[in-house]
């Protein structure tokens, strides 16, 4: 009779109330364990996302080319120079440049060609605008007109006579090194080539004194 009772208005019994219990909770643990791994699989995505973005973010940085991040300090350079029906010449430069009390950054630089006796020349750099520079060079015959986008420096200048000499110099991200590209040319006509590698020896640092600008 309490069974019929039981039926009529509805009511389980014990075990099928502990059975559906233990149905629900197998249900509610399967799912918990799904979560749980999709939030393991979601933070090991994201940990892989981290570390890859940092590395991106650092090589994105960009580089902006000034006397002082290019030349600033010791450096050296080795490349060759190539004209026309001519063999190529291979040189070494040594340099060292500094930010001047004035504002102006010179460089000095001692070029040796090979079976030749070094050459010394300096280069003058003021700032004259974002960008841009005024600059002279001690063995051009003519100011230098010198402009900087990213990490590159073009310069262009009269050698001698009708000839000119356009260079462009791009700074590697570490700031270590300079490719440095020239072109000679004779009333437009191209007659020779430069390239060098430019290795920085000792980066300047803040506590570089300024030089002399009479030096």
């Amino acid at each position: 009779m309490d069974l019929l009772r039981g039926k009529c208005l509805g009511l389980a019994t014990p075990n099928a109330i502990g059975g559906r219990f233990a149905a629900t909770m197998r249900v509610r643990s399967g799912q918990a364990s799904s979560m749980t791994r999709t939030l393991k699989w979601l933070c090991l995505a994201l940990l892989v996302a981290a570390t890859v973005a940092c590395p991106l973010a650092d090589a994105q940085t960009p580089v902006e080319f000034t006397p002082r991040a290019g030349f600033g300090g010791e450096s050296e350079g080795r490349g060759t120079l190539k004209f026309v029906f001519r063999k190529p010449r291979a040189f070494h430069v040594t340099s060292h440049g500094i930010e001047q009390s004035d504002g102006t950054f010179r460089l000095d630089q001692t070029i040796t060609f090979a079976g030749e006796p070094p050459q010394s020349r300096f280069w003058v750099m003021t700032r004259t605008a974002a960008h841009h520079y005024a600059a002279t060079l001690s063995d051009a015959a003519g100011p230098v007109e010198a402009s900087v986008s990213g990490p590159r420096l073009s310069l262009r200048y009269r050698v001698k006579g009708p000839v000119f000499m356009h260079q462009e110099l791009v700074l590697s991200a570490d700031g270590r090194t300079i490719d440095n590209v020239g072109v000679v040319r004779l009333l437009g006509i191209p007659i020779g080539r430069l390239q060098e590698t430019i290795t920085r020896k000792v980066p300047a640092s803040s506590s570089d004194d300024p030089v002399d600008p009479g030096r």
